[in-house]
């Protein structure tokens, strides 16, 4: 398995040398209005063209809904993730979706976690169980509200359970977070939370295998039950 050398920056910056997978990361953290979304992912995608690399956007509206997207380095849209579950900061927005997909890529399965979803721990549990092997978070945070906790019992517990890579990404921090095993001071980060950017990370998902991690849950049980497992 290829590895996955991770930049994450200010939209449409040059990505960091020798990385393949870029996340941007906006200073206001609030989705593209659903009015801009069209032209928004039309750079976006004239963007990882251009570097030849695979690209997940800041959030978009599209109908209603927030969403995440991944972008493959030929330019085009190849997945799309709605919110579960609704945030606090953009409820109007929110539409609840109860699908939970990985989309694999020659770095692994990456499953979008669009904003509040990341402190349900059933939807990366889930995700995992659908074999994602890294998550990606894109969230916005009020700045009164944000507290270093938030980390914790987000993208740090998501990973601790789904044992999955978790790179999260918001207008108060970016971090990259790994199951405790794999961290070289066992406390669960391989890039600390901060602001400084570009961010930088490497993952190497065939690490992964020596873990204890969720079992594979049958896709037809999962269409079954959903609503059951997720709980919305």
């Amino acid at each position: 398995m290829t590895e996955l050398a991770l930049s994450v920056g200010e939209p449409f910056t040059s990505p960091a040398w020798g990385c393949n997978f870029v996340v941007f990361a906006g200073d206001s953290g609030r989705p593209i209005p659903e009015q801009h979304t069209k032209e928004y992912l039309r750079r976006c995608g004239k963007y990882a063209k251009h570097y030849e690399v695979w690209l997940i956007p800041e959030r978009f509206i599209l109908l209603d809904h927030q969403c995440m997207g991944l972008i493959s380095p030929e330019g085009k849209m190849v997945h799309a993730q709605r919110a579960v579950f609704g945030s606090p900061v953009f409820r109007p927005y929110s539409g609840r979706n109860p699908v939970v997909e990985a989309f694999p890529t020659r770095f692994g399965s990456v499953f979008l976690c669009v904003d509040a979803d990341i402190y349900h721990p059933e939807v990366s549990r889930i995700a995992a169980g659908m074999g994602a092997q890294v998550i990606v978070c894109s969230q916005s945070i009020l700045k009164e509200d944000y507290t270093s906790h938030m980390v914790i019992t987000g993208a740090w517990n998501a990973a601790q359970l789904s044992g999955c890579y978790v790179a999260a990404v918001s207008n108060q921090f970016v971090c990259v977070c790994a199951p405790l095993e794999l961290t070289a001071k066992r406390d669960g980060f391989l890039v600390p939370p901060g602001l400084k950017m570009p961010m930088t990370s490497r993952l190497d998902v065939d690490k992964l295998k020596s873990l204890d991690r969720p079992k594979p849950l049958s896709r037809e049980f999962y269409y079954l039950h959903r609503e059951e497992l997720i709980g919305n």
